[in-house]
């Protein structure tokens, strides 16, 4: 029995000393996942990215036709016809060529703006591709940590299953009480409804990793990764520097605000004249060797009413976007204060947990197995401290998975790659 019982600290410890333990045999038909992997395999079937990846190609061939011309008007014109005769008995004939030029200033704006909107559609690439990492290493922690409790549940009814044999024996030779085998047998029960809790959890949290990764949700995963404690320790402010520098939500923002600044530039580049140039040839009397070009030009009379307007949007909406570029300032700091604060508290209780709570939970187990051997405590003694190392193993892989998801968070508020 001696041997029995201590096999729980070994057991137990076994969940972190060996990761990627698969929870079943077929896990072991399967490559070992890690989370790299786990994120690359996300982005590469992930649809939402593709159909981003295509609309940067569209906006990129938009943007290459803006440095053009509009296309050239060709016109025929047959003058001087007899009544009933046919076009060949005109008395002159002329071909144009109407081409219609843009002030310069206005093809330039037109041109960034284009720029600025294909910018903007990488942006929107790059910040789904942020979210998608987060949400990735979100699943794959809480896979890792419902695949390590499943491990401890079952090690639970292992042990309240020998718990419950060792006291029928005890009752049987006069041993113990009766109230021992109950006690026992309530014990059992519960592991296995615990065990049964956490199947189903294991199973949710392996059908959620697969929905990301693209994959069957019944599907087995066999991470190789384990929970582990990375110590973090960049300040806060250089977090937000490095924000206000490159995450894709404050870059989008002022694309953003960038292209409403060139759309109010081409508003008030309407109040300009075009030119329209036309280049002719005219056949007179049967001679074709008479050209000719006309040069005219398009106002903007009616400024008062069609431009005034759209320079009135325009510089609305220029407006709007620099009151948005302030708020996606203000609340992606705001969340990377939380997601900080959250790494902090969880950092200390890991911390905690490695300098006291396991190692006391292991010497308690320790001592008060030896005095149940030595006869010193009874079985309630034993089967609480028993409990009690259970309960501060799971906490324990609570308090990883939480810190680790607090990590994914700041690194999605932040753009800073924490994990590799």
């Amino acid at each position: 029995m001696v041997t029995r019982f201590s096999g729980i600290i070994a057991l137990v410890v076994s969940v972190f000393v060996i990761p990627g333990t698969p929870v079943s045999g077929s896990a072991q038909n399967h490559e070992p996942l890690t989370l790299s992997a786990a994120i690359r395999l996300a982005e590469e079937n992930n649809p939402e990215l593709a159909a981003m990846k295509a609309n940067i190609a569209v906006a990129r061939g938009r943007a290459i036709g803006f440095w053009w011309l509009p296309d050239p008007q060709v016109s025929l014109e047959w003058e001087g016809v007899p009544r009933g005769a046919g076009l060949n008995a005109y008395e002159e004939k002329r071909i144009n060529i109407t081409q219609e030029i843009e002030f310069p200033t206005n093809i330039f704006w037109r041109n960034r703006l284009a720029t600025r909107e294909v910018e903007s559609v990488m942006y929107e690439y790059e910040l789904a591709r942020l979210q998608i990492r987060a949400d990735v290493i979100d699943a794959y922690t809480d896979f890792i940590s419902r695949r390590d409790q499943l491990a401890l549940a079952r090690q639970r009814v292992d042990l309240a299953r020998d718990f419950r044999e060792k006291a029928d024996i005890r009752r049987r030779v006069g041993e113990a009480a009766a109230i021992e085998s109950v006690r026992a047998g309530v014990e059992l029960a519960r592991a296995r409804n615990e065990l049964q809790m956490a199947e189903s959890d294991y199973r949710a949290a392996r059908a959620r990793l697969n929905a990301l990764l693209g994959r069957e949700a019944d599907r087995e995963v066999a991470a190789s990764d384990s929970l582990r404690y990375i110590p973090f320790q960049m300040n806060l402010e250089a977090i937000k520097a490095r924000a206000l520098e490159q995450h894709p939500q404050l870059r989008l923002a002022r694309a953003r605000l960038s292209a409403a600044g060139y759309e109010r530039k081409l508003a008030w580049g309407r109040l300009l004249p075009s030119i329209e140039a036309t280049g002719f040839q005219q056949n007179i009397g049967g001679n074709p060797n008479f050209y000719g070009i006309q040069i005219g030009f398009r106002l903007p009379l009616w400024f008062a009413f069609r431009q005034r307007g759209e320079i009135q949007a325009a510089s609305s909406e220029l407006a709007a976007r620099r009151y948005d570029a302030g708020a996606v300032r203000l609340r992606l700091f705001s969340h990377i204060e939380a997601a900080y604060a959250r790494v902090q508290a969880a950092q200390e209780q890991v911390q905690t947990y490695n300098t006291e709570l396991l190692q006391q939970a292991d010497e308690m187990y320790r001592i008060v197995l030896r005095s149940y051997e030595e006869g010193e405590v009874g079985y309630l003694a034993l089967l609480e401290a028993q409990r009690t190392l259970i309960e501060v193993h799971r906490g324990y892989i609570d308090t990883l998975a939480r810190y680790q998801k607090a990590l994914a968070e700041l690194e999605r508020s932040s753009s800073i790659h924490i994990f590799d």
